[in-house]
């Protein structure tokens, strides 16, 4: 019976009796969004992420730092300050958010035609 080594992911595991040597696969980091109204996170996956930078017309990372979940988006839309979003929603989190960085986010998060921004 062949014995093998326990490894890390991409050290290589060597087959002592065969002298087979293999390496395993590194696996990719799960993106993360994390909400710049809320501080909450969730996990997404990549072809998300493209997709939504492709319809917004820039890259990954752009979305990722505009990101609004769901529930403040939709307070947000509808008058609320970010100070009164994060009140309804009783939330400590408290990253300041300037006006530009806000009108981009609103105008990249959630479903809604890109005309009316």
């Amino acid at each position: 019976m062949a014995q093998t080594t326990k490894t890390q992911p991409g050290q290589i595991q060597s087959d002592v009796n065969n002298n087979d040597a293999s390496v395993k696969q590194d696996r990719e980091v799960t993106p993360r969004l994390k909400c710049i109204i809320t501080g909450e996170a969730r996990i997404t996956n990549r072809t998300y992420l493209e997709k939504k930078a492709r319809s917004a017309g820039g890259d990954v990372s752009l979305y990722l730092n505009h990101y609004i979940s769901r529930k403040p988006l939709k307070l947000l839309r509808m008058g609320k300050t970010v100070d009164e979003t994060r009140h309804a929603l009783n939330v400590s989190y408290n990253e300041k958010i300037d006006d530009s960085r806000l009108s981009n986010a609103l105008k990249l998060n959630g479903k809604w035609s890109k005309n009316e921004a």
